[in-house]
């Protein structure tokens, strides 16, 4: 499963999107300030932006990204590692796709 942060009521083939896994998402949600349980919502780009700047600046002091997470596992469950880095390259990515949704005047959705 996944969470997708894509322009609202703009969606089309061209439009910028934000694709990532359920575990990544509740963490950059928690770094943005979003409640992690509930992985939907819709707010103003400005607004956006402002929390993906904030996270970036805190993603080094917050999260251990620069080591990443190796892979854990449960008995037959495993729950998959991150990348080093990968929270930050995600920011970057939300970062870009909230200006573009601020430059057209629409709002950031995910779900």
């Amino acid at each position: 499963m996944s969470v997708t942060f894509y322009p609202a009521g703009h969606l089309g083939d061209n439009d910028p999107q934000v694709n990532v896994n359920n575990g990544n998402a509740a963490t950059l949600l928690g770094l943005l300030g979003h409640d992690t349980d509930y992985p939907g919502g819709v707010e103003p780009a400005p607004v956006f932006l402002g929390r993906v700047l904030t996270a970036l600046a805190l993603v080094d002091t917050a999260t251990d990204d620069a080591h990443g997470r190796p892979p854990v596992h449960d008995g037959r469950v495993v729950y998959g590692g991150r990348s080093p880095g990968l929270l930050a390259m995600r920011l970057r990515e939300l970062h870009d796709l909230a200006e573009w949704v601020h430059h057209r005047g629409a709002d950031v959705a995910w779900g």
